[in-house]
C-alpha cells in the first residue's frame, strides 16, 4: 500500500517553502499473540510529536484485547505536517485503537498538512480503529488518505467523524480543504471499495450546508467482515439506529465485504454514543 500524491485540488492553495519548520510524526505497531493469547504489541517505532502509551486491558470482557492509545506532543496538525500511521495485525490479534484527543487542524497561510494511515489485518485478526474526531480551523487544508487491508478470516471496524469547525469560535465550515480518501484491499491486494470526501465550504457554503442537512458533524462507520454472523451484525445494527432516532442509514459494501454506516448530528456525544453501540454489536458477535 502505497501513500498517493497528494490531489490536484491542493494546487491552488499554494505550495509549502523549504525553510518552514514542520513535524513529520511517524508511528509503526506490530502486534502479536503470547502464548495464552493476549494481544501485545511486539514492535514499537515512534517519533514526535506521535506517541504510544503501552498497551493497556480494561476490558474484562475482553481482557485478551489491547487497547491501544495514540497521542501527540503537538495538540495538532499544523502547516506542513506529515503524519504516518501504520500498523500490523497479526494472526488472531485483537485490538481496539483511538486517539487521546480529537484531531485539530490548525489555521494554513500557505500549505497544507497530511496524513497517511495503513492498517494491515492477518488471519483470524480482529481491529477496532475509532479515532476521536477531526475539527478544521479556520482557513485550514488537510489531506488524509487511509489504506486498509484485510486478511483472510479478519474483521475490522474504522471510523472518521468530522467536524464542521471550532463551533464555540463561531467558525462553521471555515475551513479551505478537507480532503479523506480511504482505499481497502482483501489479502490478495485486491481493491475491495474506495471513498472519497472532498469538503471545500468555502466555494458554495450554502449548498454544502444543504448536503450536510443542516448538522454540524459527520461521521462514517466501516466495518469490513466476512463473519458468518453477517446477516445477525446487519439486522441488530438497523434496529440500533432505528432505536437512537438519529439521522443515519447503512448500506452494504462491495464484494459482500461487510456495511458502511453514515451518521449525521449535532451532538458528538449521540454519534459516539451510537458508534459504541455499533462496536459492541460487532464485537459480541465477532469476538
Amino acid at each position: 500500500m502505497m501513500n498517493s500524491k497528494i490531489p490536484r485540488q491542493f494546487q491552488s492553495y499554494g505550495k509549502l517553502k523549504p525553510s518552514l519548520v514542520s513535524n513529520n510524526g511517524i508511528i509503526k505497531i506490530e502486534l502479536a499473540t503470547d502464548t495464552d493469547s493476549k494481544t501485545f504489541i511486539k514492535d514499537l517505532q515512534t517519533k514526535a510529536p506521535l506517541l504510544i502509551q503501552k498497551a493497556m486491558y480494561p476490558d474484562t470482557k475482553f481482557p485478551k484485547t489491547a487497547h491501544i492509545y495514540i497521542m501527540s506532543s503537538s495538540g495538532g496538525i499544523l502547516q506542513g505536517d506529515k503524519m504516518e500511521i501504520d500498523i500490523i495485525a497479526g494472526e488472531n490479534t485483537s485490538s481496539y485503537v483511538t486517539t487521546q484527543a480529537a484531531t485539530k487542524i490548525y489555521k494554513m497561510e500557505k500549505s497544507h498538512a497530511s496524513q497517511y494511515v495503513n492498517v494491515s489485518t492477518q488471519n483470524g485478526s480482529y481491529v477496532e480503529f475509532l479515532p476521536n474526531q477531526i475539527i478544521p480551523y479556520k482557513s485550514s487544508k488537510f489531506y488524509q488518505e487511509v489504506n486498509l487491508k484485510i486478511g483472510t478470516n479478519s474483521t475490522m471496524i474504522y471510523s472518521e467523524i468530522i467536524s464542521a469547525g471550532r463551533l464555540a469560535s463561531g467558525e462553521k465550515f471555515d475551513f479551505d480543504i478537507c480532503f479523506l480518501r480511504l482505499t481497502t484491499y482483501d489479502e490478495n491486494d485486491k481493491i475491495l471499495f474506495s471513498d472519497v470526501l472532498n469538503m471545500e465550504p468555502k466555494k458554495n457554503s450554502k449548498e454544502f450546508e444543504y448536503l450536510f442537512a443542516n448538522k454540524t458533524i459527520c461521521s462514517t462507520v466501516y466495518i469490513i467482515t466476512k463473519s458468518a454472523k453477517y446477516e445477525k451484525i446487519s439486522s441488530e445494527i438497523n434496529l440500533a439506529i432505528k432505536t437512537k432516532s438519529m439521522l443515519a442509514g447503512y448500506s452494504a459494501l462491495p464484494y459482500d465485504s461487510g456495511m458502511v454506516v453514515r451518521i449525521l448530528s449535532n451532538s458528538i456525544d449521540d454519534i459516539k454514543d451510537l458508534i459504541s453501540t455499533i462496536v459492541n454489536i460487532v464485537r459480541m458477535n465477532v469476538l
